[in-house]
């Protein structure tokens, strides 16, 4: 199956989409040019050349480095409220009936003068925008960087929270948490308090975890965080004991075939393991990650499986089936989305 309007008529969810790493590079130039933000371009095609990663960097931190431009525009409430509208557009255009969309107040915050509190009220405004627009199920994903200060993010854990707890449109959609950033050679255990209480307080957990790792750093995810999902996690192929946890424990891996490859994950999208994971059972989405930063969209993201690894309708209606089964949104919610 690899005719492009079929699959982007195709009813999708996607769970691992980064709202404050993908924002369109339109959007970051015109608030740029409003709020007077040096972007250190002189017109918005250099900026499409430099804000848009289009080949292989050579690690993943040296890919994360890229959402400083996008970080830079996140600026204000309105600013962020517009990106997060945008986010749930570009999904929609996509096909996505059901969306759950991750941000880090904490690494919004850094540098500048906002609170977590305007910036979770900014993604609030912008969802109930887009969810008042357009046909969608959305979800939010609260994410702790790891590497930041301990009391930056226990700050935002505890924001959110309360912001869950509290009356103000779209609140209730505040339905996740994460970890993310680069894994190898942070050490986990103080985070696992956190994460404890955010599933204590009703949260799904996810963890990225074995995108550039191993296979032994998902095993230890899964023994210390206890995750309902892994962001990535793609190393598991090869472990045989793994992919079995995996299965056992019904923990669903959010796999981006593209932004693997730009990030220098794996070596080429024919080489990615995410058919042979898929066809040994283990629970899998197709995601994209950055969709703006890495210039694609998740239609993109199903034309590579359709045409690398063979993937048919069928493929993806069961695909999407999983990932829905696996949404942290409430089941009333999951039932109104129809995939079939």
């Amino acid at each position: 199956m690899s005719n492009g309007s079929g699959l982007r008529a195709l009813p999708k969810v996607e769970l691992h989409r980064h709202l404050d790493g993908s924002v369109r590079v339109q959007t970051i130039w015109e608030i740029a040019a409003e709020t007077g933000i040096d972007l250190g371009v002189r017109s918005l095609e250099e900026l499409r050349e430099t804000a848009v990663i289009r080949e292989p960097v050579t690690s993943l931190s040296q890919a994360l480095a890229r959402f400083e431009t996008q970080k830079k525009v996140l600026c204000s409430f309105h600013a962020i409220s517009r990106v997060t509208r945008e986010n749930i557009e570009d999904a929609v255009n996509d096909g996505v009936k059901l969306l759950e969309l991750r941000f880090a107040p904490a690494f919004i915050a850094e540098g500048t003068a906002l609170s977590n509190d305007e910036i979770i009220a900014g993604v609030l405004d912008g969802l109930s925008q887009g969810m008042a627009r357009h046909p969608i199920e959305v979800g939010l994903i609260g994410i702790l960087p790891r590497g930041f200060p301990a009391s930056a993010n226990e700050r935002a854990l505890e924001d959110l929270l309360r912001w869950k707890r509290g009356n103000a449109a779209g609140a209730d959609r505040i339905c996740g948490l994460d970890l993310a950033a680069v894994e190898a050679g942070i050490d986990p255990l103080p985070l696992v308090p956190l994460v404890d209480k955010a599933r204590e307080a009703g949260l799904g957990i996810t963890i990225h975890s074995g995108e550039d790792t191993d296979a032994a750093h998902i095993a230890r995810t899964l023994q210390l965080f206890r995750p309902d999902r892994i962001g990535h996690g793609i190393r598991a192929w090869g472990s045989t004991a793994v992919m079995n946890r995996l299965i056992a424990e019904d923990v669903l891996l959010e796999v981006c075939p593209t932004s693997n490859w730009l990030t220098g994950s794996v070596p080429s999208l024919d080489r990615h393991p995410l058919p042979h994971l898929y066809r040994a059972g283990v629970p899998v989405s197709i995601n994209s990650d950055d969709p703006n930063l890495m210039g694609i969209d998740l239609v993109h993201e199903y034309e590579v499986c359709a045409r690398h690894y063979g993937f048919s309708r069928e493929d993806f209606l069961s695909l999407n089936e999983a990932a829905l089964r696996h949404s942290f949104l409430p089941r009333e919610t999951l039932d109104r989305v129809k995939i079939r």
